[in-house]
């Protein structure tokens, strides 16, 4: 579905052209999935306005809703950015190497990690797929690292994982200890979490107490129940009927085990809970129910309950770090848009999250896609943009046939912006 989708485009357009004074414009685009990042998306929109404008002054910024490009958006322009490598170990026990950004903000040092770097799924072979075995053991490792590089602020995604073990692994990393019935400590993965009777916190590096953390967490489910880690998402990671129902067993018993000891982490003043802001709740008691605590196969749960940890959607820690609502507050228009722009645009996803923050303010929001989906309508009817355009509306059978190439689309995307702008 390839077709142009405006309001009031003729007095957009005269709006624009008729000013006296500089244009000013903030391209917020996330990325065109597999041919266009978000910041070569930002620069193709740059192009295209100052060949249309001379008077223009246009700000890029990358921006992502949790997803691909997350952790770059956040990290881009900041103050002495570092990629750093470690090796650690992987959810097999192998070693891998996993990468993490590092920058200054504020006078703080922040550290950007991927859990799936040290955890994900894809480092785990189909064959050997069994969340009994598998570890957030280097999760920890990657914290370690980044402490030892100063940082104490840490955000950190948690998709994709290959593990069911409460984020145990993790937390043996950073010094604490799951002791079995004889003193001993217990294995890796599901199966070390199945034995835990005992935990101690006295060895957990000190360095923690200072550190804050925000996790990049866009599910809701708790860590037990028929909606949580082990039931909805341990079969994904290679867990047949049976492995599920004793994972679930493990986990009711640890959450026992470590609410009964009721840890200075159960007990917050306030935790944001992984919902619609608009509909936030409030609760003073974080515990095995919270929403997200069963993301990445509980290692939520271990975030709330041992680190003091705030789980948050993708999409608002990225627009608080990148401070968004500020840089819209000097703008005339904003311009956004995604690959594929439908129904869903509008559940959570980057172009309706800047809109919301655009709208707010009372400025003018154009989007512009790759394609459009079933529903675009949708999007036009919920006010949040002012005009909708598909850079590959108008391309011959040949040219769709190379839009998804880099070049090609950030030239597509040029031409759109100058034709309709």
């Amino acid at each position: 579905m390839n077709r142009t989708c405006e309001i009031h485009d003729t007095i957009l357009q005269d709006d624009l052209k008729l000013r006296e004074r500089p244009l000013k414009v903030l391209a917020a685009v996330d990325s065109f999935k597999g041919s266009m990042t978000s910041v070569q998306a930002g620069m193709a929109v740059k192009k295209g306005l100052e060949k249309n404008y001379k008077n223009c002054e246009i700000e890029v910024v990358p921006v992502a809703d949790g997803g691909e490009g997350t952790m770059d958006a956040i990290a881009y322009g900041k103050s002495n950015m570092k990629r750093h490598t470690v090796n650690v170990t992987g959810p097999l026990g192998q070693v891998v190497k996993a990468s993490y950004i590092s920058y200054d903000e504020a006078g703080e040092k922040v550290a950007l990690i991927e859990m799936a770097e040290a955890a994900g799924l894809p480092l785990v072979p189909e064959s050997a797929r069994n969340p009994m075995h598998t570890t957030t053991y280097g999760v920890g490792e990657m914290i370690k690292d980044a402490m030892l590089h100063g940082c104490r602020s840490f955000i950190i995604g948690i998709g994709g994982s290959a593990t069911n073990d409460a984020g145990i692994g993790m937390l043996q990393a950073l010094g604490c200890h799951f002791l079995d019935e004889h003193g001993n400590e217990v294995c890796y993965g599901a199966e070390g979490l199945s034995k835990v009777c005992g935990i101690h916190t006295e060895d957990m590096l000190q360095e923690l107490s200072v550190c804050s953390f925000q996790i990049a967490c866009d599910v809701t489910n708790p860590l037990v129940g028929e909606n949580g880690c082990s039931h909805i998402f341990a079969p994904q990671k290679g867990a047949d009927a049976q492995m599920v129902e004793n994972m679930e067993k493990s986990m009711v018993r640890y959450a026992d085990l470590v609410e009964q000891q009721n840890w200075s982490g159960c007990k917050q003043d306030k935790v944001q809970m992984n919902t619609d802001p608009e509909k936030c709740q409030m609760d003073s008691i974080i515990n095995r129910m919270t929403p997200g605590a069963g993301a990445a196969g509980g290692l939520g749960y271990a975030f709330l309950m041992f680190l003091h940890a705030r789980l948050r959607p993708g999409i608002d820690i990225v627009f608080d770090e990148i401070h968004l609502k500020e840089r819209i507050k000097n703008v005339d228009l904003v311009i956004t848009g995604e690959g594929r722009m439908d129904a869903q645009t509008l559940m959570g996803k980057t172009p309706a999250g800047v809109a919301k923050l655009a709208k707010a303010q009372k400025k003018k929001v154009v989007a512009f896609a790759g394609c459009f989906g079933e529903g675009i309508e949708q999007c036009m009817e919920s006010g949040l943009f002012d005009a909708c355009y598909s850079i590959t509306d108008g391309l011959s059978e040949e040219e769709r046939g190379r839009a998804m190439q880099t070049e090609c689309a950030m030239q597509n995307m040029e031409r759109a912006v100058r034709e309709k702008l």
